[in-house]
């Protein structure tokens, strides 16, 4: 892997989401809205009854408001990444000629997302922080583990849908899914929203080192399925396999 050919990918991504200024901007204010939304929410009585008659317990909502403004960011890389990897299948075959390696144009993309993930990150813990009593430091880590699964759900789905449309669907469903049943560990958002939990002082069973294990293992994951669907659906081949007097499109069509 050329690491200037990758900085070079890397750059031409950041500047054609810079294009989509009000894409961009729905991406980060919506869920953004739906955050303050769920805390501006009037309170249940039954609820507020329940509390007031017991001092120890806690808000049996706080978690889930919570979990809604930790995934936030996760939904915005994910839609951010689909984009991204979509709206570049038109050139990849131009670019693996150019000299650009598979391993670089995914890798390129995958920088170019993590680094929008870096920028909104300290957005929604700020924002999140100045709503309720947190711990900030666990906040920060539990969104920006949220942000690198958010990269491994983009380029899978990315790798499996036609277009932008049916992607943004999958991601609001998978993401829908994966809120209503918090706390299982086979999901691959479960370390960072149980690290999300604990930063909120409610009762989690993942460890920071093992909220971060199971992160990253499931990117992994998730990335190596999502760049092989993507290398098959695109049909990537090494320029040397190109025969002569044969052309990219008879090539890519299996002709």
């Amino acid at each position: 892997m050329n690491l200037r050919r990758l900085l070079a990918v890397a750059t031409m991504h950041a500047r054609d989401l810079s294009r989509r200024r009000v894409a961009l901007a729905l991406l980060i204010l919506l869920p953004v809205v739906l955050y303050v939304a769920a805390e501006m929410a009037p309170e249940d009585p039954a609820t507020a009854q329940f509390l007031a008659d017991n001092p120890g317990e806690r808000d049996p909502n706080a978690g889930w408001i919570l979990t809604t403004g930790g995934i936030g960011p996760l939904w915005s890389v994910a839609t951010a990444t689909l984009f991204v990897v979509l709206g570049a299948r038109r050139i990849d075959l131009r670019l693996l000629l150019a000299g650009f390696r598979g391993l670089e144009l995914l890798a390129g993309r995958m920088l170019t997302v993590l680094g929008l993930g870096l920028v909104i990150t300290p957005l929604f813990t700020t924002l999140i922080w100045a709503m309720r009593d947190v711990d900030v430091v666990l906040l920060a880590m539990s969104i920006l583990l949220l942000v690198v699964i958010a990269v491994g759900h983009g380029v899978i789905i990315a790798a499996l849908v036609r277009d932008e449309m049916e992607g943004v669907l999958a991601i609001i469903g998978v993401t829908g899914v994966q809120m209503m049943i918090v706390g299982q560990p086979w999901l691959p958002m479960w370390g960072a929203t149980e690290l999300l939990l604990r930063a909120g002082g409610e009762p989690g069973t993942a460890e920071p080192l093992t909220a971060a294990l199971h992160a990253l293992g499931y990117t992994a994951a998730l990335v190596g399925i999502g760049a092989v669907a993507w290398a098959r659906k695109v049909r990537l081949r090494p320029v040397a396999h190109l025969r002569v007097g044969e052309s990219v499109g008879a090539r890519s069509s299996g002709r």
